[in-house]
Formats: C-alpha cells, structure tokens, sequence
C-alpha cells in the first residue's frame, strides 16, 4: 500500500519539528516544502538521519516547487514569518495573508481533495480568509489547540498530578482574547476549585494566555515551536488514522453558538474528513458574550461583513 503523503509547507522550525513528529509516529511520507531548497533540504536529511528510531518507514522528501504536493492527502500550512520580540500575532495578518492566499490559490487548483490545516499565525484570522476565498476547501486552523495542552500542564504543574489527569480546554481566538473553559475543567474527574486555590487557578489562566509572549522574550527572533509542532502531530495522526478526537480547532462557524462567518477555535471532532463537526458545549451567558468578542474581532481582523448561509 502507498503510504499517506502528507505536505508541510514552510521548513521553519514549526514545519521542521512536526515533519519530525509526523515521522516518528510513522503517519507516511511527509513532503517538506520551502522556498528555501537548501533548508528543506538539510532539515528533511537531519530528521531522516534518525530512521532507526522510527521503527517505521516514514520519511520526509524535501522539495522546492509546490507541484511536488500534489496529490497530498493532508497539507499543514506552516509558512510565513514568525512573531518577533515586541510583536503581537496580529502584527504578522498583512506579512502573512499574501503566502497563505498563494499557496491556497495553488492547493484549491491542484488538491482539491486535501485536508488543509493552517498553522501560521494569526492563524483565526488567515484561516477565516482562506475558508471566504475557498469554500469548498477543507481547511482549518490549529486555533486554541496550543493553548489547551499549555493550560492543561500548568494545571496539573499547580495540582502535582499528571498533565493526563487534567481535562481542559481553551477556545475562541489564540491571542489574548482566548477563553479557557475553567468552569468545565476538571482533575482526576473533580472539579478544578476542589483541587486548587483560586490563586493557583488565575495564575495558570494568566500564564496560559502570556505563555507565547514569554517564549517570543527569550527567543527574541521566534516564537514557540516544540509543542506546536505536537499539536500539529496529534491532529495529523487524528486524521491520517480516523480517530475522530476532538480539538479546539479554527473552523467556519454556521450558526453554532449564534456565531456566523469567521473561522473561530471551537472543540471540533477531527477524522479523515478533517474537521467533521463542531461540538456545542453548554456555554453561559459570559463564555458566550466572551466567544461574540472573539468572532468580532477575528471578522475585524479581516473586514468580513459576510453573513450565514442558512
């Protein structure tokens, strides 16, 4: 059987880091894109250097030019410049906008049947556009999915307990308007005020929301990248392997907690269909007015003035 072919556009450290993750995890051959030739080049020979510890034979093949990704069955959009110390994501909308749309214009021609999973940032906002322009193109974005797993470890770091105990998850918009579900959130099946202060509590809400700002400070030049890349991995193999789990993805929202148009981080089962189906959680009235800002702003972000189909 030919094995899955799955394209990562961008050889930068996200694209790089989940080639890596993909292969370890033997999802199939990974195509690793980069206007830079010798980038992609050097970092796919670096990764596939460590073969015989995949137990697998997953590779990664470097390429130059997008007629390569053809036939991808999976496409992970991870090009574009990186937030930079000072830099807000929303900063990068304009810089960025033009290579997602490039590359969209490209993958809409020649892989009308791929799962397209933005990851570059603004990611709500880029994948909002993406879906406008394309329709009918299955894409998303890696939304809160960062921010969940980075709230779920300082929950458990709080608790010392296993990140495994901690069930949490964050939604609405990645930047500093993101909603973590607190009220939802629980530790060994309890509550999260039976197990932690609520000083502890706020503290990781805090740090969950300044976590990239934090990382972009020490890194001066970047962001993060390690536990994107995994993200990026988990929601791959959720695919590649119809495993149906749910994330806190960007996707098209029709109506679904009275919200129309923008693509907004939202838990969403995700199979080999891609993003399958938004799940709709029993919001208050404070998470919903506080997911209405989000849409707002990621529609502003964009100049969006579309309406619902239905």
């Amino acid at each position: 059987m030919e094995p899955l072919k799955i394209a990562i556009i961008g050889a930068g450290n996200i694209g790089a880091s989940s080639a890596a993750a993909m292969v370890e995890r033997g999802l199939g051959r990974v195509f690793l894109h980069d206007v830079d030739s010798d980038l992609a080049a050097g970092k796919a020979m670096d990764v596939n250097h460590a073969a015989a510890y995949f137990h697998n034979n997953s590779r990664v093949v470097p390429c130059s030019s997008l007629s390569d990704l053809d036939g991808a069955r999976i496409v992970v959009i991870a090009a574009g410049a990186p937030r930079r110390i000072g830099m807000k994501r929303r900063d990068l909308l304009g810089e960025n906008m033009a290579t997602c749309l490039s590359v969209g214009e490209y993958l809409h021609a020649n892989c009308r049947d791929a799962r397209v999973l933005v990851v570059t940032n603004p990611v709500d906002a880029l994948t909002t556009q993406m879906k406008l322009q394309w329709p009918d193109m299955m894409v998303f974005g890696l939304g809160c999915t960062l921010d969940t797993i980075r709230l779920r470890y300082l929950l458990a770091e709080a608790a010392g307990v296993s990140v495994d105990a901690v069930d949490a998850m964050v939604i609405g918009s990645h930047n500093d308007r993101m909603i973590p579900l607190i009220r939802h959130a629980t530790i060994d099946g309890a509550p999260l005020p039976q197990r932690l202060t609520g000083e502890q509590i706020d503290r990781a809400i805090d740090h969950t929301r300044k976590a990239g700002h934090f990382i972009v400070e020490k890194l001066k030049s970047r962001g993060s990248f390690y536990a994107a890349s995994f993200c990026v991995a988990a929601i791959v193999a959720a695919i590649a392997r119809n495993r149906r789990e749910v994330f806190p993805v960007s996707v098209r929202c029709e109506g679904q907690y009275g919200i129309c148009g923008p693509s907004v981080a939202l838990p969403c089962i995700v199979g080999a269909a891609g993003a399958e189906r938004i799940v709709e959680l029993k919001l208050n009235d404070h998470e919903l007015a506080a997911l209405a800002d989000c849409a707002a702003d990621i529609r502003e972000a964009v100049g969006q003035t579309e309406r619902c189909r239905h």
